[in-house]
């Protein structure tokens, strides 16, 4: 079956038993399955992230490292509401989705109130997001070192926020296999981003068009998305979703709303601190070490990318073997991807490690060819984090939820007590050492958590001897 073909079930007929003889073929098959799937989502991410850098390479030019720097506040700021304030529905969506084949009667609407109320989530979280961030921004702009002069430009970047409608449209699109779809989508935003970034340059723009160019290519990008979803579920009878009452869902899907509680805590506490420490190094160093970490950042994010789509695949296939208890073939399919990230991640520190300072230096220019090494440390920390992205699919489909929760409470803790105390001291470094501590702590519990969880499991699972 194509992975974008339209026909496809949101979900695919349960298989409860573990197959027998033909176990093994049918693992590999869906092991090319996700590389394939995988494939799509890192070739349309990797041409994301190149336009990316191009954009980021004529805005650096066109500001210089000072403005840049203000500019690289302004979207870090938003960035944090936008991750501390994110509904991530998609993770219960597909949960609930993939229990909700059986029985066959009445599949198709029960699908629609669940889409439906992921939807509701998205919409509440980006308005509060959106009103907050606006609020804010009055009282959090000089301590980040922003004047006031700045605050119309966040308010300008806000609307973001108040569009960035992403979690039921990613569990539609992944759950229907719209793998291909969701990477080639974001393309369009970096096209758009690139050609307002050009008209900048040759024009002269300064920080206000910057500003304007990025936030209309991320708006844009955030209406594409939906509209596909939503024309996605269209096809597969999955509409008029505004038409939905949302009265008795938590009835109707017990326990969502605790699950959907604590795996949103618990992104949104991890990711704020990938956007958090630009504003620490921008409040504790100046605006110039801000623009080069931001830069460094940047070019960290084309690998950084594998980790979300890696999950984006892998998550629904395991939940669903989870759900069937093929314990097995579970245990198989994060071996095998963190086997793939792995060398992944070791190829990219070595590409770096060899080139890196050179091709930073081509493309954003000589006067941002310091943020070499901070780089290359984040790329180690990434490494760490790659490893341990199955691990968190794995957790999330087992319902440790809360493990996971608990994990990223304190490994962020642990890092802003780092970047507080290290950057003051050694610049943007400190943030960078700070992340990979986070990163290696974080893996550490998650793989030991994995492991302790499957072993009890199974343990339970397999037959009890009959005394005679």
């Amino acid at each position: 079956m194509a992975v974008d073909d339209p026909s496809m079930p949101v979900v695919p007929a349960a298989v409860h038993a573990a197959p027998p003889d033909g176990g093994r073929a049918r693992d590999d098959k869906a092991f090319r399955r996700r590389l394939v799937s995988v494939g799509h989502l890192l070739s349309g991410n990797g041409i994301t992230a190149v336009l990316g850098l191009v954009g980021v390479a004529i805005t650096a030019r066109s500001l210089g490292p000072a403005d840049y720097g203000i500019l690289a506040l302004i979207v870090s700021y938003v960035r944090v509401f936008d991750r501390l304030m994110r509904f991530e529905s998609w993770q219960p969506l597909i949960k609930y989705a993939a229990e909700t084949g059986h029985p066959p009667e009445g599949r198709i609407e029960r699908l629609r109130a669940l889409f439906a109320f992921g939807l509701w989530l998205d919409v509440s979280a980006c308005t509060a997001a959106a009103f907050s961030a606006i609020l804010l921004a009055w009282a959090c702009a000089p301590l980040l070192g922003m004047s006031a002069t700045h605050i119309g430009l966040v308010i300008i970047n806000c609307g973001t926020l108040l569009l960035n409608i992403s979690g039921m449209p990613t569990a539609a699109l992944r759950l229907a296999g719209q793998f291909r779809t969701i990477a080639y989508v974001q393309v369009a935003s970096s096209v758009v981003r690139i050609l307002l970034c050009a008209i900048g340059f040759w024009s002269g723009g300064g920080l206000l068009f910057f500003v304007i160019a990025w936030t209309a290519s991320q708006i844009i990008s955030s209406l594409l998305f939906l509209g596909i979803a939503l024309l996605v579920l269209r096809r597969q009878g999955i509409g008029s979703l505004h038409r939905v009452p949302l009265r008795g869902m938590t009835r109707q899907f017990p326990g969502i709303m605790g699950f959907a509680w604590s795996s949103s805590f618990s992104i949104s506490i991890r990711s704020s601190s990938m956007e958090l420490d630009v504003l620490i190094v921008g409040a504790l160093a100046d605006t110039r070490s801000a623009g080069l970490y931001f830069v460094a950042k940047q070019v960290a994010k084309m690998v950084q990318q594998a980790c979300g789509q890696v999950q984006a695949v892998l998550y629904p296939d395991v939940a669903r073997l989870w759900a069937q208890r093929s314990f097995v073939q579970f245990r198989r399919a994060i071996v095998q991807v963190q086997a793939v990230l792995d060398i992944f991640a070791v190829l990219a520190i070595a590409t770096l490690f060899a080139c890196g300072r050179t091709l930073i230096e081509l493309g954003v220019g000589r006067a941002f060819g310091d943020a070499y090494p901070l780089v290359l440390v984040q790329m180690v920390a990434l490494g760490f984090t790659m490893h341990a992205a199955p691990l968190r699919s794995a957790l999330l489909a087992m319902g440790e939820q809360r493990a996971i929760l608990r994990i990223v409470l304190w490994s962020t803790l642990l890092f802003q007590l780092l970047a507080f105390a290290l950057v003051p001291w050694i610049g943007a470094m400190g943030a960078n050492v700070a992340h990979v501590v986070l990163a290696v702590t974080s893996a550490v519990a998650m793989e030991r958590r994995a492991r302790r969880r499957f072993r009890i499991v199974t343990a339970e699972s397999e037959p009890r001897p009959v005394s005679g």
